[in-house]
């Protein structure tokens, strides 16, 4: 008990993510949304929140390209802001997606959730001892987000297609 609130005080967003990834799968597999009233889940709603989650996903990418180009300045920041803006984009997905779908859909949901659930994996939380078993995670961490880029744009044109 004592190692979960030191995590908690440690890493505030851990559980915050954790609660976002239960709730949007609670969502997805419960269809509570096709019950909810059209401005909640309508056209409108779901540009607004996958707009607001492009922008979310897009700064995500800043913390790779500062590594990438080894600029080290304010890099504190830039960490502990791309991992709010994890735990932001995780909530908003949750608000956004409607059901699980086809494959699809499916596939696109469940790399949205492994991204967030490596994310919370991170070095801070679980204080890695071996150099080789972070850089498996950090390369799974990444290799899923970049996954997720192609996933993303596919479904943004499917879904603006369609409508």
């Amino acid at each position: 008990m004592r190692v979960l609130i030191s995590t908690w005080q440690r890493a505030p967003y851990v559980l915050i993510i954790l609660l976002a990834v239960g709730l949007g799968m609670a969502l997805l597999t419960s269809d509570l949304k096709s019950v909810l009233p059209e401005p909640l889940t309508g056209f409108v709603q779901q540009v607004v929140t996958g707009a607001l989650l492009l922008s979310l996903l897009s700064y995500q990418w800043v913390l790779f390209f500062k590594r990438v180009t080894k600029d080290n300045r304010n890099a504190r920041q830039v960490v502990v802001r791309h991992r709010w803006v994890g735990t932001a984009a995780t909530l908003l997905f949750a608000l956004h997606a409607v059901r699980f779908g086809h494959v699809w859909m499916s596939t696109l949901s469940a790399v949205v959730f492994l991204v967030a659930l490596t994310g919370v994996l991170n070095r801070e939380v679980l204080r890695y001892r071996s150099h080789t078993i972070y850089l498996v995670w950090l390369l799974a961490h990444i290799g899923l987000s970049a996954a997720l880029v192609p996933l993303v744009a596919v479904h943004i044109w499917v879904a603006l297609a369609y409508q």
